[in-house]
């Protein structure tokens, strides 16, 4: 049952003080209500006034998970490079065994005191400003909380009572809460794309030297495959929208995880088709996503160059490493795996992707954030072996990832969640965005046919932001 009637969530907080005060320390309570669905857009955007640089936004291409959540209501992160995954989990459980006030009422998964948040790609690397709002881990309990499960609407708020609070200052609190996120009389189609003033590519002829200092590596047997990344800066006349972006993403990038995070300083969003690791009681699914192509202009330019995808040497070897490499990971932690023999076809908007579906069921006490960390980085965002390609990404790339192809993604009480890698992304900063895209290398990768797969990559934020770069699909 859901605490809906005002007698149960009046007895629920008052409950809740009375355990605070006898433990003398506040306590976390989670308020859960079916509620008639709504644009989840319009919550996000119903949010802006009095939530601002502390909202999320999730969705899966399914549109079977929606998450948008307003207000930080509890916070965990560290800046530490070792043992993060460990640390962040076991914040995770001591919050939830310590400061959060249980009831024995059951609401559906991913609703009460959803875990949201990610890490960045590499803990190592120098840190540069435009990431300081996203250090190596952090994670968010939100205020309020929109999920949307199968089309079905449910509405938490969190809030943390202390001993001497008022149960009538809660109560109040929560109403007004409904009031203002449930209205629907946002516009959406208001917003309009900014002036887009500068745009430039950061070190294109340092990233085709990469790629040739890369093949050499893997042709002296040092590595199989690594993955380089670069930048794109953009300006626009006004500060950037997010509500007006994630609108754009939404429409034009249908089959991604669409997503962003807001910080004090910066935003993190994205439109990605790649899932590292979802956890439904006890099964685990990952994705081989690696091999990629443009999209066609007619129907039969796409079987075609979809088909070429399907028989490109090149590209099957780059997916190969990928399946190998989650297969071994997912082997570790699993009774069984379940995996197709040969891909298949993943098509976004403007790219077409090699891809193969990984099953598993879990062996007991095994996590979620034991797969995060025996998965990332995978070689479809890494390289392979893991280890080896890390120092050399750090060697040749002059720029800091932060949160770019990283895990990021949310987790319930119960264990269950998803997680994806942070890629068609780009971090934002008032009127400034920096996007960033990335190709495997293997040995037969030529730098001008990466340097094109990576304009190809830039395309879903440079649409969404208001801009597309000439000569692409």
């Amino acid at each position: 049952m859901i605490a809906t009637t005002e007698q149960l969530v009046q007895e629920y907080i008052k409950d809740a003080i009375e355990c605070a005060k006898n433990e003398n320390q506040p306590k976390l309570v989670s308020l859960v209500k079916k509620v008639r669905p709504i644009d989840p857009l319009i919550f996000y955007a119903n949010g802006h006034d009095q939530f601002y640089k502390e909202r999320f936004f999730w969705k899966d291409p399914n549109s079977y998970y929606t998450f948008v959540g307003l207000g930080y209501a509890h916070t965990i992160c560290t800046n530490a490079a070792k043992e993060r995954y460990f640390h962040i989990e076991n914040e995770w459980k001591r919050f939830i065994k310590e400061d959060f006030y249980k009831n024995n009422q059951i609401s559906p998964d991913g609703t009460g005191p959803l875990l949201f948040g990610g890490f960045s790609f590499d803990p190592n690397q120098y840190r540069e400003h435009y990431w300081s709002d996203f250090p190596s881990s952090k994670f968010m309990v939100p205020t309020v909380l929109y999920t949307q499960v199968d089309k079905e609407g449910y509405l938490t708020v969190n809030m943390m009572v202390k001993g001497q609070d008022s149960v009538k200052k809660h109560i109040n609190y929560f109403e007004e809460v409904q009031k203002l996120v449930l209205c629907e009389e946002y516009d959406g189609e208001s917003h309009i794309s900014p002036l887009l003033l500068e745009k430039e590519e950061i070190g294109v002829e340092k990233f085709k030297g990469n790629i040739e200092r890369a093949t050499t590596l893997i042709k002296q047997q040092a590595i199989e495959k690594v993955v380089l990344a670069r930048q794109l800066k953009v300006k626009f006349n006004e500060d950037i929208s997010t509500e007006y972006v994630l609108q754009r993403l939404l429409k034009e990038q249908p089959t991604s995880y669409t997503y962003i995070l807001e910080g004090e300083h910066q935003h993190f969003i994205g439109a990605s088709p790649e899932r590292l690791v979802q956890k439904q009681g006890d099964y685990v699914f990952s994705t081989c996503l690696a091999g990629s192509i443009p999209r066609g202009k007619t129907r039969q330019e796409d079987h075609e160059l979809g088909e070429e995808l399907l028989q490109d040497p090149k590209n099957l070897i780059e997916h190969d490493v990928v399946v190998h490499m989650i297969k071994e990971a997912m082997n570790s932690y699993c009774y069984e795996v379940e995996i197709p023999s040969t891909p298949s076809l993943y098509k976004t908007k403007h790219i077409q992707h090699l891809y193969t579906p990984v099953k598993g069921r879990i062996k007991e006490d095994v996590t979620l954030f034991s797969f995060i960390q025996k998965l990332h980085p995978t070689p479809a965002l890494g390289g392979y072996p893991q280890q080896e390609a890390l120092p050399i990404i750090r060697q040749l790339e002059s720029f800091d990832r932060g949160w770019y192809a990283a895990p990021l993604g949310w987790m319930d009480i119960n264990g269950n969640g998803e997680f994806i890698v942070g890629i068609r992304s780009a971090v934002i900063q008032q009127k400034e965005a920096v996007l960033f895209a990335g190709c495997g290398i293997v040995a037969d990768s030529t730098p001008e046919s990466e340097y094109e797969e990576t304009r190809i990559k830039f395309n879903p934020m440079l649409s969404a932001l208001g801009g597309i770069m000439r000569g692409t699909h």
